[in-house]
Protein backbone atom coordinates (compact mmCIF):
# COMPACT_ATOMS: atom_id res chain seq x y z
CA UNK A 1 0.00 0.00 0.00
CA UNK A 2 2.91 2.15 0.89
CA UNK A 3 4.59 1.86 -2.17
CA UNK A 4 1.23 1.99 -4.43
CA UNK A 5 0.96 5.52 -2.79
CA UNK A 6 4.64 6.73 -3.03
CA UNK A 7 4.54 5.67 -6.69
CA UNK A 8 1.06 7.90 -7.14
CA UNK A 9 3.28 10.71 -5.64
CA UNK A 10 5.99 10.11 -7.96
CA UNK A 11 3.42 10.49 -10.58
CA UNK A 12 1.57 13.41 -9.69
CA UNK A 13 5.03 15.13 -9.35
CA UNK A 14 6.04 14.43 -12.86
CA UNK A 15 2.75 15.24 -14.36
CA UNK A 16 3.16 18.42 -12.38
CA UNK A 17 6.54 18.88 -14.10
CA UNK A 18 6.09 17.96 -17.63
CA UNK A 19 2.56 19.93 -17.51
CA UNK A 20 5.11 23.22 -16.37
CA UNK A 21 7.79 22.48 -19.07
CA UNK A 22 4.92 22.57 -21.39
CA UNK A 23 3.37 25.44 -20.54
CA UNK A 24 6.64 27.17 -20.58
CA UNK A 25 7.53 26.03 -23.88
CA UNK A 26 4.51 27.45 -25.10
CA UNK A 27 5.06 30.76 -23.48
CA UNK A 28 8.20 31.07 -24.91
CA UNK A 29 6.43 30.07 -28.72
CA UNK A 30 4.11 33.12 -27.82
CA UNK A 31 6.56 35.24 -26.88
CA UNK A 32 8.63 34.55 -30.01
CA UNK A 33 5.44 34.99 -32.44
CA UNK A 34 4.70 38.49 -31.05
CA UNK A 35 4.85 40.87 -33.53
CA UNK A 36 7.30 43.18 -34.68
CA UNK A 37 6.85 46.75 -36.34
CA UNK A 38 9.75 48.43 -38.62
CA UNK A 39 9.44 51.26 -41.19
CA UNK A 40 8.78 50.05 -44.64
CA UNK A 41 11.33 49.30 -47.26
CA UNK A 42 9.45 50.72 -50.18
CA UNK A 43 11.51 50.58 -53.82
CA UNK A 44 10.58 53.05 -55.95
CA UNK A 45 8.41 51.78 -58.85
CA UNK A 46 9.77 52.19 -62.57
CA UNK A 47 7.39 54.55 -62.98
CA UNK A 48 4.65 56.26 -60.65
CA UNK A 49 1.81 54.12 -61.77
CA UNK A 50 3.55 50.60 -62.67
CA UNK A 51 2.69 47.05 -61.96
CA UNK A 52 4.82 43.92 -61.88
CA UNK A 53 4.11 41.46 -64.49
CA UNK A 54 3.45 38.27 -64.08
CA UNK A 55 6.81 37.13 -66.39
CA UNK A 56 8.71 39.42 -63.60
CA UNK A 57 6.83 36.95 -61.15
CA UNK A 58 7.87 33.82 -62.70
CA UNK A 59 11.22 34.53 -63.34
CA UNK A 60 12.10 35.72 -59.58
CA UNK A 61 10.48 32.35 -58.44
CA UNK A 62 12.72 30.49 -60.77
CA UNK A 63 15.69 31.81 -59.36
CA UNK A 64 14.64 32.39 -55.70
CA UNK A 65 11.98 29.41 -55.75
CA UNK A 66 8.64 29.80 -53.88
CA UNK A 67 9.20 32.16 -50.99
CA UNK A 68 11.27 35.00 -52.91
CA UNK A 69 12.96 37.35 -50.61
CA UNK A 70 10.96 41.24 -50.40
CA UNK A 71 14.12 43.18 -50.42
CA UNK A 72 16.64 44.68 -52.73
CA UNK A 73 18.27 40.97 -53.43
CA UNK A 74 21.96 41.93 -53.46
CA UNK A 75 21.87 44.92 -55.79
CA UNK A 76 23.45 48.54 -54.56
CA UNK A 77 21.65 49.98 -52.29
CA UNK A 78 20.64 53.70 -52.31
CA UNK A 79 18.32 55.34 -50.33
CA UNK A 80 16.88 58.58 -51.66
CA UNK A 81 16.13 61.34 -48.83
CA UNK A 82 14.19 64.95 -50.36
CA UNK A 83 12.83 67.88 -48.89
CA UNK A 84 12.61 71.34 -49.37
CA UNK A 85 10.27 74.12 -49.31
CA UNK A 86 7.03 73.50 -48.74
CA UNK A 87 5.10 74.95 -51.78
CA UNK A 88 7.86 73.14 -53.96
CA UNK A 89 7.35 69.61 -52.45
CA UNK A 90 4.13 68.91 -52.22
CA UNK A 91 4.23 69.79 -56.26
CA UNK A 92 3.52 66.16 -57.20
CA UNK A 93 5.30 67.62 -60.52
CA UNK A 94 8.34 68.17 -58.77
CA UNK A 95 8.87 64.88 -57.29
CA UNK A 96 8.37 63.06 -60.12
CA UNK A 97 10.68 64.87 -61.95
CA UNK A 98 13.04 63.91 -59.38
CA UNK A 99 12.24 60.39 -58.98
CA UNK A 100 11.65 59.67 -62.47
CA UNK A 101 15.75 60.89 -63.32
CA UNK A 102 17.00 59.04 -60.62
CA UNK A 103 15.18 55.66 -61.78
CA UNK A 104 16.82 56.07 -64.93
CA UNK A 105 20.44 56.63 -63.59
CA UNK A 106 20.21 54.00 -61.46
CA UNK A 107 18.49 50.50 -63.61
CA UNK A 108 16.76 48.10 -61.56
CA UNK A 109 18.60 45.64 -62.27
CA UNK A 110 21.47 46.90 -60.85
CA UNK A 111 20.23 49.02 -58.13
CA UNK A 112 17.64 48.70 -55.35
CA UNK A 113 16.23 52.24 -55.29
CA UNK A 114 14.57 52.70 -52.11
CA UNK A 115 12.68 55.94 -50.25
CA UNK A 116 14.74 56.48 -47.07
CA UNK A 117 11.86 56.71 -44.87
CA UNK A 118 14.11 54.84 -42.32
CA UNK A 119 17.00 56.80 -42.46
CA UNK A 120 14.72 60.26 -42.35
CA UNK A 121 13.85 58.89 -39.19
CA UNK A 122 16.92 57.88 -37.99
CA UNK A 123 17.83 61.41 -38.44
CA UNK A 124 15.47 63.23 -36.84
CA UNK A 125 16.24 61.04 -34.18
CA UNK A 126 19.32 62.66 -34.22
CA UNK A 127 18.19 65.70 -34.35
CA UNK A 128 15.97 65.58 -31.47
CA UNK A 129 18.46 63.78 -29.28
CA UNK A 130 20.68 67.23 -29.87
CA UNK A 131 17.61 69.02 -28.13
CA UNK A 132 19.71 68.96 -24.61
CA UNK A 133 22.65 70.84 -26.48
CA UNK A 134 20.46 73.73 -28.30
CA UNK A 135 18.79 74.45 -25.04
CA UNK A 136 22.56 74.46 -23.02
CA UNK A 137 23.70 77.36 -25.65
CA UNK A 138 20.28 78.94 -25.78
CA UNK A 139 20.43 79.16 -21.46
CA UNK A 140 24.25 79.84 -21.56
CA UNK A 141 24.47 82.33 -24.33
CA UNK A 142 27.40 80.68 -25.83
CA UNK A 143 29.25 82.65 -28.59
CA UNK A 144 29.60 79.74 -30.59
CA UNK A 145 25.73 78.86 -30.49
CA UNK A 146 24.62 77.77 -33.99
CA UNK A 147 21.91 80.49 -35.33
CA UNK A 148 19.05 77.72 -35.39
CA UNK A 149 17.33 80.35 -38.58
CA UNK A 150 19.98 78.73 -40.79
CA UNK A 151 21.01 75.74 -41.92
CA UNK A 152 24.05 73.93 -42.47
CA UNK A 153 24.57 76.17 -45.62
CA UNK A 154 23.73 79.28 -43.81
CA UNK A 155 20.56 79.12 -45.66
CA UNK A 156 17.07 81.37 -43.78
CA UNK A 157 15.04 78.33 -43.11
CA UNK A 158 11.14 78.96 -43.68
CA UNK A 159 9.47 78.96 -40.28
CA UNK A 160 5.92 77.68 -41.11
CA UNK A 161 7.95 74.37 -41.92
CA UNK A 162 9.49 71.55 -40.31
CA UNK A 163 13.60 71.85 -40.24
CA UNK A 164 13.55 68.27 -41.84
CA UNK A 165 17.30 67.81 -42.87
CA UNK A 166 18.40 71.53 -42.72
CA UNK A 167 20.79 70.65 -39.82
CA UNK A 168 22.32 66.98 -40.76
CA UNK A 169 25.75 67.11 -41.54
CA UNK A 170 27.53 64.61 -43.05
CA UNK A 171 28.48 62.08 -39.89
CA UNK A 172 24.92 61.71 -39.16
CA UNK A 173 24.07 60.80 -42.75
CA UNK A 174 27.11 57.88 -42.65
CA UNK A 175 26.01 57.15 -39.43
CA UNK A 176 22.07 56.58 -40.04
CA UNK A 177 23.16 55.02 -43.94
CA UNK A 178 25.28 52.45 -41.82
CA UNK A 179 22.65 51.66 -39.28
CA UNK A 180 20.00 51.16 -41.98
CA UNK A 181 22.28 49.07 -44.09
CA UNK A 182 22.35 51.44 -47.19
CA UNK A 183 25.04 51.40 -49.73
CA UNK A 184 24.92 55.04 -50.80
CA UNK A 185 22.18 58.02 -49.44
CA UNK A 186 20.97 60.63 -52.01
CA UNK A 187 19.90 63.55 -50.11
CA UNK A 188 17.86 66.44 -52.47
CA UNK A 189 17.06 69.68 -50.70
CA UNK A 190 15.01 71.42 -53.06
CA UNK A 191 14.77 75.41 -52.19
CA UNK A 192 13.46 78.73 -53.84
CA UNK A 193 15.28 81.08 -56.26
CA UNK A 194 13.89 84.29 -57.47
CA UNK A 195 11.42 85.23 -60.58
CA UNK A 196 12.11 87.02 -63.39
CA UNK A 197 9.93 88.74 -65.92
CA UNK A 198 11.15 89.18 -69.63
CA UNK A 199 9.48 91.30 -71.90
CA UNK A 200 9.29 90.67 -75.80
CA UNK A 201 8.04 93.22 -78.40
CA UNK A 202 7.31 91.55 -81.72
CA UNK A 203 5.87 94.61 -83.69
CA UNK A 204 5.95 98.37 -82.49
CA UNK A 205 3.13 99.67 -84.04
CA UNK A 206 0.80 98.18 -83.03
CA UNK A 207 2.29 96.83 -80.34
CA UNK A 208 2.63 93.20 -80.45
CA UNK A 209 4.19 92.12 -76.84
CA UNK A 210 4.24 88.52 -74.60
CA UNK A 211 5.84 88.27 -71.49
CA UNK A 212 8.01 85.20 -70.16
CA UNK A 213 7.87 84.56 -66.42
CA UNK A 214 11.07 82.47 -65.17
CA UNK A 215 11.68 80.67 -61.83
CA UNK A 216 14.71 79.74 -60.47
CA UNK A 217 15.38 76.76 -58.75
CA UNK A 218 18.04 75.50 -56.17
CA UNK A 219 18.90 71.89 -55.76
CA UNK A 220 21.20 70.79 -52.77
CA UNK A 221 22.69 67.58 -53.62
CA UNK A 222 24.26 65.32 -50.84
CA UNK A 223 25.33 62.01 -52.27
CA UNK A 224 26.98 60.06 -49.28
CA UNK A 225 29.29 57.00 -49.71
CA UNK A 226 28.19 55.21 -47.01
CA UNK A 227 31.86 52.74 -47.54
CA UNK A 228 34.26 55.59 -47.43
CA UNK A 229 32.10 58.10 -45.32
CA UNK A 230 32.69 60.78 -47.38
CA UNK A 231 30.79 62.84 -50.01
CA UNK A 232 30.68 61.26 -53.26
CA UNK A 233 29.25 64.15 -55.03
CA UNK A 234 28.15 67.62 -52.91
CA UNK A 235 26.67 70.68 -55.03
CA UNK A 236 24.35 73.07 -55.33
CA UNK A 237 22.85 73.56 -58.31
CA UNK A 238 20.34 76.64 -59.62
CA UNK A 239 18.31 75.92 -63.40
CA UNK A 240 15.50 78.12 -64.55
CA UNK A 241 11.86 76.77 -65.03
CA UNK A 242 9.69 79.37 -67.40
CA UNK A 243 6.02 79.79 -68.66
CA UNK A 244 4.57 82.43 -70.66
CA UNK A 245 2.29 84.93 -68.99
CA UNK A 246 1.93 86.01 -65.42
CA UNK A 247 0.11 83.93 -62.91
CA UNK A 248 0.15 80.90 -64.66
CA UNK A 249 1.87 77.53 -65.00
CA UNK A 250 3.49 77.58 -61.86
CA UNK A 251 3.80 73.84 -60.98
CA UNK A 252 5.08 73.22 -64.50
CA UNK A 253 8.17 76.27 -63.88
CA UNK A 254 8.93 74.28 -60.71
CA UNK A 255 8.98 71.15 -62.66
CA UNK A 256 11.27 72.33 -65.49
CA UNK A 257 13.34 74.03 -63.33
CA UNK A 258 13.96 70.79 -61.01
CA UNK A 259 14.21 68.82 -64.62
CA UNK A 260 17.02 70.89 -65.94
CA UNK A 261 18.65 71.17 -62.36
CA UNK A 262 18.78 67.58 -62.01
CA UNK A 263 20.13 66.71 -65.27
CA UNK A 264 23.21 68.70 -64.30
CA UNK A 265 23.74 66.46 -61.27
CA UNK A 266 23.10 63.45 -63.10
CA UNK A 267 25.26 63.66 -65.70
CA UNK A 268 27.94 64.72 -63.26
CA UNK A 269 27.69 61.09 -61.52
CA UNK A 270 29.10 58.32 -63.52
CA UNK A 271 27.77 54.71 -63.20
CA UNK A 272 30.45 51.72 -64.06
CA UNK A 273 29.67 48.22 -64.15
Amino acid sequence: MRWNTWNKILLAASLCMITCVTLLAGFENVVEARAHVSVAEREMKKSRDYQKSDLYERARRIIYGQNPPSGPEGRVRIAIVIDGDEDLIVENRVKDEIYTQIRKKFPREEFAVMKGTDVMTKLLQYEEDKGDEWERWSSTGESNAPDRALDKDGLRIQPQQPNNISYVSRSDFVRAGRECDYDYILAVTVSHGNYYEEKHTWFPVPPITSTTMKKSVWLRVRFVDLESGDYLYRRDVVAYGETGGAGTGRARKYQWGVREAMKEVLDDINVTY
